[in-house]
């Protein structure tokens, strides 16, 4: 799961982003770690990140190093190979199958040939193979 994708959850968790306790520059580059495709941080501001959400700098940095393009990537590569993917969730389960397809959003794994096409939302995907 990006850092992006963390975030979000973490303010989900949180309640929402409260008005006092982070400014209003930081705010905004929040919003923009979320909704954009692409990792705008810096160390700085996962340091105070870290702090606000009460977790530790170690955990924003891991969800860091696996971006959404890290994910497209993992997924094409397995796809173009012929590959099982093995996606860990959020809930700690492991699903492994052969990648259909996959968009922004979602993931349709095959797990089995003869069960029905299983849809993953890419927000409940927290880790992959970092190498396809």
């Amino acid at each position: 799961m990006s850092l992006g994708d963390h975030l979000r959850f973490l303010r989900a968790m949180r309640g929402g982003v409260q008005s006092s306790g982070m400014s209003e520059a930081d705010r905004r580059k929040v919003r923009e770690l979320e909704l954009r495709y692409r990792d705008t941080s810096d160390d700085e501001l996962v340091h105070r990140l870290a702090d606000y959400y009460g977790v530790p700098v170690e955990e924003l940095m891991w969800h860091r190093a696996r971006s959404r393009r890290s994910l497209s990537d993992y997924l094409l590569a397995v796809h173009s190979q012929n590959r099982p993917a093995e996606l860990r969730l959020r809930c700690g389960e492991v699903l492994t199958g052969r990648v259909l397809w996959w968009d922004l959003a979602a993931i349709g794994l095959c797990v089995a040939e003869d069960r029905p096409l299983v849809v993953v939302q890419r927000h409940a995907v927290i880790d992959w193979p970092l190498t396809g």
